[in-house]
């Protein structure tokens, strides 16, 4: 596993009074042609900017479950994750198998990560997602310490396809599975993160719409990830117009994105991100077009872990009543 830190802020760093090592905060992110990575980078800047106490850089790294890991082993102290992962780490199931995570503690709420399973047309049969079980070719399910890979696996499991069945890539890259598209060496990949995907957006320009499809979810199938999953995912539309050339609506699912961090981290260093990050709001969402679900009437919801009492205290402060189940 490669991680490479950004530099953020460099011209403030440079004449800003040595922070202590409390303050020194990194935040893991995801591959580069994700919405973790730019939305990530963006924030440690503006955070950075905002509040000279704190510096903060971002590092590219694996995404969902490898950014849950490396909080863990004390490798970054902040990392974006899914819903779906932080569920299975506090509950120490599938890749967390024997190895629960109980001091997993939430920041904030995201936005939705949108499913993005892309095909090319003609390995497409049903058009849904069932199609995966059956591509002519190889289907790249994301990094193998990837969040992207873990929520496939139980999407796939819930439509009742055993992954292990088909036939898999694990390019952790969404650049790099996006271009293994275009070269036809997979059939498919999945991309889901906040809509617009950039990795998505360049296959459709570069390969025509008609030569490339987002699968869809149908009701039933929604239905039966439900059953198997209650309250981790959820339907939503892709709106046409999305990507270059995609006339219609697309059905799809949905699960929440959020900020993690060890419950051992010091209280006063998370009120004081968490306060920097809903005090420059604006400057947040121009980041990317994901960044916009960033917003004080939704930081709390869909959050599967507690919340870290630094939150606690920012989120009670600006007058935030906080559930009991996330104290």
């Amino acid at each position: 596993m490669t991680i490479f830190r950004t530099a953020v802020s460099v011209l403030a760093l440079a004449f800003a009074a040595p922070a202590t090592a409390q303050d020194a905060i990194v935040i893991g992110t995801g591959s580069t042609g994700g919405a973790y990575y730019p939305i990530g980078v963006g924030m440690a800047r503006i955070v950075s900017d905002a509040d000279p106490t704190l510096r903060v850089d971002a590092v590219s790294s694996g995404g969902s479950t490898e950014n849950v890991q490396l909080i863990a082993r004390g490798e970054i102290e902040i990392g974006i994750t899914n819903g779906v992962v932080a569920t299975l780490a506090a509950r120490g199931e599938d890749v967390f198998e024997g190895d629960a995570r109980t001091g997993l503690r939430a920041l904030f709420a995201l936005y939705g990560n949108t499913e993005h399973h892309v095909a090319l047309a003609d390995a497409v049969t049903t058009g849904t997602v069932d199609d995966l079980a059956a591509l002519p070719g190889l289907y790249n399910i994301g990094g193998r310490q990837s969040g992207a890979r873990t929520a496939a696996n139980l999407m796939l499991r819930a439509l009742g396809h055993d992954p292990d069945a088909i036939d898999m890539e694990f390019i952790g890259s969404y650049s790099e599975a996006g271009a293994a598209l275009q070269d036809r060496r997979i059939a498919a990949a999945n991309l889901g993160a906040g809509v617009p995907v950039p990795a998505v957006t360049e296959l459709y320009a570069a390969l025509g719409a008609d030569r490339v499809r987002i699968l869809s979810f149908t009701p039933d199938q929604l239905a039966r990830i439900e059953a198997a999953h209650p309250g981790l995912y959820y339907g939503v539309t892709i709106p046409a117009d999305s990507y270059p050339g995609q006339t219609e609506d697309i059905s799809t699912a949905e699960y929440a994105n959020l900020m993690v961090v060890d419950e051992s981290m010091d209280e006063d260093t998370v009120y004081r991100f968490t306060r920097a990050v809903f005090e420059n709001l604006e400057a947040i969402h121009a980041i990317h077009p994901s960044a916009a679900g960033i917003r004080m009437e939704t930081a709390l919801n869909g959050l599967p872990v507690r919340l870290h009492p630094g939150a606690v205290r920012y989120f009670e402060e600006v007058g935030i009543s906080i559930p009991e189940a996330l104290r």
